[in-house]
């Protein structure tokens, strides 16, 4: 292949990489203030000052079992028959734990609440209402919620018996798109639950205002996304196509959030906009069959090259692997945890998230 055409292949193929979104480690022992100022964002900030009261009618997690990535295919890519991808599977953990996890992180939620002077109505107050009844008759069941979306195999629990309500979170605050901008999306719920999510969230919120007026009290609905391993795709411009996987847990940009619904109607959301690493939580090992069923360990942090220089080293000859009639590769990852370390590394990393969001909730700024 000619030089320049190689060059120009290459440069192309990169450019259909998908974005990466920034990650960073969070530190539970820093200060709160300016890492609340890195890592979160606010949509309608003028509504958050009036907040005194709030009643949790929706607390869920979502543990993404196995994180992946899939290499875009559009053009010569999909003529020639190229795929990539990568994955993390997150081993140790258990539902037992993941429930008792998301329990746990209600309780830090609830103490973050009330230590910034929040009222938080009691769970049982709620309970008691015939309108809990109604929304509890729209939960999603059976529990946990396994969604296998694109961004990978998730398990959604809920906490302390709430009802389970799954639902876009694009839907819940129009957000302007700039030309240009790749829009938010949702990556953690199948096409299924998007589209069927807005006849249920509907039915939830017109329960939940009536909950809202009744207790004089704003609704939250807390999501929380949790990946067991890290996957970040160089999106740069001649990056070749590389992955870098990672042992660290993480909670997710956008997808974690606290939503509130006012007495009036008006609705704000606290976010995480980058994500919130915890830093290395076990082992990651390289699990991929090549054959010979090799497993090698990659010491927390590895490069996966995908297919881009592959594909132009079958039509030319820089350095790659492939055979001619089609070329496809699987990367594949286990993040081995310790169940103990893994629930510690959490529940501190989540108390830095609460503690950050109530910072926000008292200067939300503009």
């Amino acid at each position: 292949m000619n030089p320049s055409v190689k060059r120009a292949f290459l440069a192309a193929a990169c450019s259909l990489m998908i974005g990466a979104v920034a990650a960073a480690d969070l530190d539970p022992a820093g200060d709160i203030k300016a890492q609340a100022e890195k890592f979160v964002k606010v949509d309608n900030p003028e509504y958050l000052p009036a907040i005194k009261r709030v009643v949790i009618t929706n607390y869920m997690v979502d543990f993404v079992s196995e994180l992946k990535y899939t290499k875009s295919l559009s053009g010569l890519e999909a003529m020639i028959g190229a795929d990539s991808d990568v994955s993390i599977k997150l081993v140790g953990g258990s539902n037992e734990q993941f429930q008792a996890i998301t329990d746990k992180f209600y309780q830090q939620s609830v103490e973050q609440l009330k230590a910034q002077g929040i009222e938080v109505v009691p769970l049982e107050e709620l309970k008691a209402l015939p309108e809990f009844a109604e929304l509890a008759a729209t939960g999603v069941t059976p529990l946990p919620s396994e969604q296998d979306a694109n961004a990978g195999k998730g398990l959604f629990f809920s906490a302390n018996g709430l009802p389970l309500h799954l639902s876009d979170e694009t839907q819940f605050i129009y957000m302007f798109t700039p030309p240009f901008t790749k829009p938010k999306k949702d990556d953690f719920l199948t096409f299924g639950t998007r589209f069927a999510g807005g006849f249920s969230t509907a039915q939830a919120q017109m329960i939940e205002e009536k909950i809202a007026k009744k207790l004089d009290a704003s609704i939250l609905k807390v999501r929380l996304t949790v990946l067991g391993g890290q996957l970040t795709p160089d999106t740069s411009f001649w990056s070749g196509g590389k992955v870098s996987t990672r042992a660290a847990a993480s909670f997710v940009d956008f997808v974690s959030r606290y939503a509130f619904i006012t007495p009036d109607g008006n609705k704000a959301r606290v976010r995480l906009g980058e994500i919130a690493e915890t830093g290395d939580i076990g082992e990651l090992v390289n699990v991929t069959s090549d054959g010979t069923k090799t497993v090698d360990t990659a010491k927390n942090v590895a490069l996966v090259a995908l297919n881009v220089v592959s594909i132009a080293a079958r039509l030319g000859g820089v350095g790659g692997t492939g055979a001619i009639g089609g070329f496809s590769s699987t990367t594949e990852y286990e993040c081995r945890v310790q169940p103990e370390s893994f629930e510690k590394a959490l529940l501190g990393h989540q108390l830095a998230v609460a503690q950050m969001f109530g910072e926000k909730m008292r200067n939300p700024g503009q």
